[in-house]
């Protein structure tokens, strides 16, 4: 390895999958590697998706279909989407980016960075997955999303036309083959859709963790504090934490719907919110389940899981501050009742923050603020998907080198 590189000291900000996977990398090509979080590793946003490797999706919640949608979907109290209005009001710059972002032109661009960014997705995982043996949580299982009409099907022709266009492949089966695959399901589905060439997690916390041991293992350090602020002084570069400074030779923010609040103290600031999503585990059931199942209808994947079957995502736009709605975990107890009914008890409710964009598309990049403080969030609802292949473009940026990846797109200051 080039010499000039091996005595970098880069920091890590931000300990889910995105952050452990950037250190992964930086460590396994010499870097002193220090990873900062105020939590311990994966226990936040990272802990509780779906569970799935949806490492060839192109589709976001952009759409130019989202116009003719809206009247609906913003009187709706249970479906995929759920909007706390004083909140949208108070934020409504950020919506009005958002919907800028929903045009036909628009969404084919961001289709197009994401299919780019993705198509390593998976080989940047084989590289991590060689060394870290995370074999007995990983199932290959093609994910299956239902549609419970032939309007709703009918609906998605566009998500299929954009899928089939940047070369996500899936195949559409009926009932009967529905039934097959998952007997226990209900049968009140039209049709389905299986992603192919996708699997799905048993436990996303153990993915995490079997990284983060394998980078401590190899040296990598781990620090459990909240990092307060990044300056400059002269040539240096610091971190501020507990009225403490500590001088690193490069930063990496990958601290996810946090990562403004450390981008504005060097100058930056992005138009980054969050989406709250939500999971129940239900008491396990043997086999009821074999593979992640979505509800085209309120947006969530039911996954069998380690410690149950979980229902996991639906979004909700009303910021950090608020409790969590007691009305989105009910529908989501009800809508998986109704589709799977042998569904065991409740064992635990979860919510949490997903970083977003207004164009659904993550940050990644350097800042033109400060040298050599590098940006990695605003992965959406593809965090677990997309980590590896980020972790291994920062790798490439913080050693100038080319990425092999066009990541124009993902430039912080496209905004």
């Amino acid at each position: 390895m080039q010499s000039n590189f091996k005595h970098n000291e880069v920091a890590v900000i931000g300990a889910g999958i995105i952050g452990v996977c950037i250190a992964h990398f930086l460590r396994k090509n010499g870097h002193e590697v220090i990873l900062y979080d105020q939590n311990e590793p994966g226990t936040q946003t990272s802990f509780g998706n779906a569970g799935l490797f949806a490492s060839h999706e192109c589709v976001t919640a952009n759409s130019p279909q989202l116009w003719k949608n809206l009247p609906s979907m913003l009187l709706s109290k249970n479906g995929p989407l759920v909007i706390d209005w004083f909140y949208v009001f108070t934020h409504l710059p950020w919506i009005i980016r958002f919907l800028r972002n929903c045009t036909t032109a628009r969404v084919e661009h961001i289709a197009k960075s994401l299919s780019s960014f993705s198509f390593q997705a998976r080989f940047a995982y084989e590289e991590i997955f060689n060394e870290v043996d995370v074999s007995k949580y990983i199932v290959h299982k093609e994910p299956i999303y239902l549609y419970e009409s032939k309007e709703l099907f009918e609906r998605d022709q566009y998500a299929f036309n954009l899928r089939k266009k940047y070369n996500v492949h899936f195949n559409i089966i009926n009932k009967e083959d529905i039934a097959k695959m998952e007997p226990s399901l209900e049968p009140i589905y039209y049709k389905g859709i299986v992603l192919k060439g996708e699997s799905f997690t048993r436990s996303p916390i153990q993915i995490t963790k079997k990284i983060f041991d394998n980078f401590m293992n190899n040296g990598g350090h781990f620090v459990l504090t909240k990092i307060d602020s990044i300056f400059r002084n002269g040539d240096s570069l610091f971190l501020r934490c507990n009225e403490r400074k500590h001088r690193v030779d490069k930063i990496v923010v990958a601290a996810g719907v946090w990562s403004n609040v450390l981008a504005r103290t060097i100058g930056d600031n992005f138009p980054l919110d969050t989406e709250r999503g939500y999971h129940i585990t239900f008491e396990n059931n043997s086999n009821l389940l074999t593979h992640s199942v979505g509800w085209a209808k309120t947006g969530f994947y039911m996954t069998p899981m380690e410690d149950g079957i979980r229902a996991a995502g639906t979004v909700e736009i009303a910021g950090l501050k608020k409790p969590m709605n007691n009305n989105m975990l009910t529908m989501i107890e009800a809508t998986a009742r109704s589709i799977l009914p042998q569904l065991g008890k409740v064992k635990s409710q979860w919510m949490g923050f997903r970083p977003t964009l207004p164009d659904s598309l993550p940050v990644i990049g350097e800042s033109q603020k400060c040298k050599n403080v590098y940006y990695a969030f605003g992965h959406q609802h593809l965090g677990l998907s997309l980590a590896a292949v980020t972790g291994k473009t920062i790798h490439s940026l913080i050693e100038n080198k080319p990425t092999n990846i066009n990541i124009d797109s993902l430039n912080p200051y496209r905004f």
